[in-house]
């Protein structure tokens, strides 16, 4: 029978296993099995202007983890903010620093006392997609953050009907408009790809989205007559994410929650 690595992570397991080991060969067996599997690596703050000052986290304590957990989002190699925005050298910067520094610095719980007052929500995998996580991860990060105060967490799966389809009820499902309705007919609470392009881009969006019509603030609804609720920090200057949580999955709110291209 193969290790259940798992559990050889588990001091409890560890010291009922082992009893003749001592703490510090307890230690440097962690350490030494930290890293096998893919992890969400946290940061307190954030400068980023939608989301407001609170904790994020990125999939993958290294770029291949975090790259293999996008393979087959057909975002990947053209559209996908993360991977061809700025946003990636801050997931590349936590990297270096996990392989440096003591990984458990980029824990959840080690992040949470040092977030801002503000903060009511923490966003997951900022760069990643966190189908690589099983069930009992992505609530055990609901119950950290409930029991540190916030209200919630902001998650998104690309992989809905696939290899994330573990996450409903965790996890907002990423999706174009026209894919909507038979996702919230599956279950799922949906974050929905406009066709229409946010207003006061630079001038460089401008010129990527030049063919996508601007938003005009008309109402939308999906396929079947679904209203759709556009992004509240997207149409609205003072409001952020933080402010407005629509989507933390595990709420009971709109079905479908729809973003302009950005």
């Amino acid at each position: 029978m193969g290790t259940n690595h798992n559990l050889v992570r588990d001091p409890e397991w560890l010291s009922w296993n082992s009893p003749t080991l001592s703490r510090p060969k307890l230690q440097s067996i962690l350490r030494a099995t930290k890293g096998t599997e893919t992890e969400m690596m946290w940061t307190a703050r954030s400068k980023n202007i939608k989301t407001g000052d609170i904790p994020q986290g990125y999939v993958g304590q290294t770029i291949d983890k975090a790259k293999a957990s996008c393979e087959g989002c057909p975002l990947l190699d053209d559209d996908c903010y993360h991977w061809k925005g700025s946003s990636q050298l801050g997931h590349i910067s936590m990297t270096k620093g996990y392989a440096k520094r003591r990984p458990e610095a980029y824990s959840l719980e080690a992040v949470l006392p040092r977030s801002a007052r503000s903060a009511k929500y923490a966003r997951g995998a900022v760069g990643g997609d966190p189908h690589v996580f099983s069930v009992e991860t992505v609530k055990g990060w609901f119950k950290s953050l409930k029991d540190a105060g916030f209200k919630g967490l902001l998650l998104y799966t690309h992989f809905a009907k696939t290899k994330g389809a573990h996450l409903k009820g965790l996890a907002m499902a990423s999706c174009n408009l026209d894919e909507a309705d038979e996702l919230v007919e599956l279950g799922w609470r949906t974050a929905a790809i406009l066709p229409f392009k946010a207003p006061k881009l630079s001038a460089t969006k401008k010129s990527k989205f030049k063919d996508i019509p601007e938003y005009d603030g008309r109402p939308i609804t999906t396929k079947a007559g679904r209203k759709v609720v556009v992004c509240p920090a997207q149409t609205h200057d003072k409001i952020t994410c933080n402010d407005c949580g629509l989507c933390d999955a595990s709420k009971e709110a709109a079905d479908v929650i729809g973003f302009l291209q950005h």
